[in-house]
């Protein structure tokens, strides 16, 4: 049976200072995780870019920073 495994990951405070493009291809390169033949898809979200877009699409702020909140534990 194949299986697939998704990871979802906290970055450092330093990776602010990175590119979205730069920090996809740097895990993409060089991240070392047993059993994982390749790395087939990376996607990094900006936090505060995803709370701006709940906020556009009429969620109330409180609500929409607890969903974040909750999404990023």
């Amino acid at each position: 049976m194949v299986k697939k495994a998704h990871i979802l990951v906290n970055l450092l405070p330093e990776a602010a200072e990175s590119s979205i493009k730069q920090i996809e291809e740097k895990i993409r390169n060089e991240a070392n995780i047993p059993w994982c033949k390749n790395i087939e898809e990376v996607s990094v979200e900006d936090k505060e870019e995803s709370y701006m877009k709940l906020k556009k699409q009429g969620i109330p702020s409180n609500v929409a920073r607890n969903l974040m909140d909750l999404y990023t534990e």
